[in-house]
């Protein structure tokens, strides 16, 4: 496909990402539940942590569950709208970071719950596990080992996510990828956003009032 080619099946993408993102399952389990919004509870942040806080397990592991696969189902639906306009997929972590990061940008700007969403860790998680699984192992061991340490998962997002870019251009070279540059600074992007919607959180944690899961604080 020429450029102009690809312009608009990228245009259908970017619009069909940010709408399945903007499904805010932390919003909708948390009225089912306890008939609230989980805006208005806790941190305000539509999320799972916060929905575990505002309306217990249940409700946060099918929040956690429906923000991780929205993001899978974007870059799906992505892959398939590229080979339905009759493109070959030159490069398969472009497209995967393209549908992820407006997926993304739905979830924490919904279009359907007034623009106001959350921070975005699940499905942050999913487009790293669907550019490549070892990033995903890298950023979810870093995550591991930070949050047995602390029990804080902004920081263990944060530190997380920080290994992304660096596995993205490691893996895109390895994996020959057509955009190596490009895909690089998409990661970048996705922790750019992801350290940013954290910046409440990342205050705290210089007070020394982050609330941990299992502690007062």
């Amino acid at each position: 496909m020429t450029t102009p080619e690809i312009l608009l099946p990228l245009f259908l993408v970017a619009i069909a990402a940010y709408l399945i993102g903007s499904v805010s399952f932390s919003i909708i389990f948390t009225k089912l539940f306890t008939g609230k919004d989980v805006r208005d509870q806790g941190s305000g942040n539509a999320g799972t942590t916060n929905t575990l806080r505002a309306a217990g397990k249940l409700p946060a592991l099918l929040t956690f569950a429906g923000d991780f696969l929205k993001c899978v189902a974007a870059i799906l639906l992505a892959r398939f709208i590229l080979v339905l306009f009759g493109g070959a997929v030159l490069d398969t972590m472009f497209i995967a970071f393209v549908a992820g990061i407006f997926c993304i940008l739905g979830h924490i700007y919904p279009i359907f719950f007034g623009f106001r969403g959350g921070k975005a860790v699940a499905s942050t998680g999913a487009l790293v596990l669907m550019v490549d699984w070892r990033l995903f192992l890298v950023a979810f061991v870093v995550f591991a080992v930070v949050f047995a340490v602390t029990h804080i998962v902004s920081i263990s997002s944060i530190i997380g996510v920080l290994s992304v870019p660096f596995t993205t251009y490691a893996v895109a070279t390895a994996r020959h990828q057509y955009f190596v540059w490009l895909d690089t600074l998409f990661a970048v992007i996705v922790a750019g956003i992801l350290i940013y919607k954290h910046r409440a959180n990342i205050q705290r944690l210089r007070n020394g009032t982050e609330p941990k899961i299992g502690g007062k604080k």
